[in-house]
């Protein structure tokens, strides 16, 4: 937590997790005047993109702290292999949801909602005629 210059109270945090609202509050805060407050900026963003749309759980309140050592090294994190990462959070999603137990499903639900739409036209949404 060191790389956000805060450490979030013991409000901020829940179980494995830090709550989305800690880093877009930390997010709004920042005024962009130098290079480490663009850096801090732009890491609350990532971690608000992890715990929404890209890692979500299915609370979508919180994003684990796994994801935290990741925005260590900034200047090596265009190098990961994003794509691949949130292919098999996907899949485990899926794989989870397929148990008789399971109510919920989690995950980034919009990449197979637009895969199905392309691959599949007729489920996808009607063209509309704005004219």
């Amino acid at each position: 937590m060191s790389q956000f210059g805060i450490v979030p109270g013991p409000n901020d945090h829940r179980g494995s997790g830090v709550k989305l609202a800690w880093f877009c509050t930390l997010k709004r805060r920042q005024h962009l005047i130098d290079a480490v407050s663009r850096k801090i900026y732009v890491k609350c963003h990532i971690m608000c993109l992890f715990g929404t749309t890209l890692f979500s759980d299915k609370s979508i309140i919180s994003v684990h702290w796994k994801y935290l050592p990741l925005l260590r090294d900034f200047s090596q994190i265009h190098k990961f292999s994003w794509g691949s990462a949130c292919l098999v959070h996907m899949y485990r999603s899926l794989c989870r949801v397929s148990r008789y137990d399971c109510k919920d499903i989690d995950g980034p639900i919009p990449l197979p909602l637009v895969w199905a739409w392309l691959r599949m036209p007729s489920i996808g949404p009607l063209p509309i005629d704005t004219s």
